[in-house]
């Protein structure tokens, strides 16, 4: 299904810049927006995100030179972009009016609907600049099943017996990062697939409970995305009330990442410039994206 995007254009209106450690923060709304959740940044500084408007729908949004267009799948009810590459192919999901999810493709000003064959539902995560297309899939028994679509074709990716999730995969379309649930216990982990097909734990140091989540991988090996220090592993699984805290993890060492004053902190995408953009939820609830810049010395 291929269909022409039609996009408004409003100017953009950052916040004050707000510190914290080696970071400085950039708070993202689109004007007239309830709530603003910014997605994926790629090598030009072009970000991808969604808002809700004041009606509560949600659209999705490029944030391109400091300017503002709004994405909408046609008669969609729901549109939610998640990545854009360094040409500026957008992935993400939409809905029509049965609230049910399928992914989109972006690509010239054009749509395609991205379904894995078989699914009664498909969320596509990420999008590197090789084109392959990263997310997951439910099957008819409703099991969470992690995807790669390369050339055209889909390919499972077995990460375990829970449910499994693929948010990015790095150029090769080789190494791929995510997260997946284990069983009994339904704590959440992140994961690396390495070059050799094998996979790596990821969990934040010192968590007692595991809530670990990655998002983005950039071609430097960079990778961020989110814990959080909670009683029961239920707690992972409830955005609007558990309080997360971002992070990247560089050449094996972890660096926590908060909006200063937030109650909440989420890192959805790195750059290969470093540069980090997310959502933070602050103390009246009400949710904003953010871009972080790492200071120099």
């Amino acid at each position: 299904m291929k269909r022409l995007i039609k996009t408004g254009a409003v100017c953009l209106a950052f916040s004050s810049l707000l510190f914290a450690g080696d970071y400085r923060f950039t708070r993202i709304d689109v004007p007239g927006s309830s709530q603003t959740i910014a997605g994926s940044i790629n090598a030009r500084g072009d970000i991808v995100g969604r808002y809700d408007d004041a009606d509560g729908r949600t659209h999705g949004f490029l944030l391109h030179k400091g300017v503002f267009s709004t994405i909408d799948f046609p008669r969609a009810s729901l549109t939610a972009p998640r990545a854009i590459n360094t040409q500026g192919d957008i992935v993400g999901r939409f809905e029509l009016a049965d609230e049910v999810d399928h992914g989109f493709l972006l690509h010239d000003g054009h749509f395609t609907q991205v379904d894995f064959p078989g699914s009664i539902a498909t969320a596509p995560r990420g999008i590197n600049n090789a084109g392959d297309v990263t997310g997951n899939y439910t099957d008819v028994m409703e099991n969470e099943i992690a995807f790669i679509l390369q050339n055209g074709k889909f390919r499972r990716v077995n990460v375990n017996p829970c449910s499994g999730d693929v948010w990015m995969a790095m150029d090769n379309g080789q190494v791929l990062v995510g997260d997946n649930c284990t069983n009994p216990t339904n704590g959440l982990h992140g994961f690396v697939r390495d070059r050799q097909g094998k996979f790596h734990v990821i969990d934040f140091p010192g968590l007692k409970v595991p809530c670990t989540a990655l998002r983005w991988i950039n071609e430097r090996g960079d990778m961020v995305g989110l814990f959080a220090r909670i009683r029961t592993t239920d707690e992972c699984y409830e955005p609007a009330t558990t309080s997360y805290h971002g992070f990247l993890l560089q050449n094996g060492s972890y660096t926590a990442i908060s909006v200063p004053g937030a109650v909440s902190t989420q890192a959805w995408s790195i750059n290969d410039d470093g540069q980090i953009v997310g959502q933070y939820r602050d103390i009246r609830g009400v949710v904003h994206g953010f871009r972080a810049v790492r200071q120099l010395p």
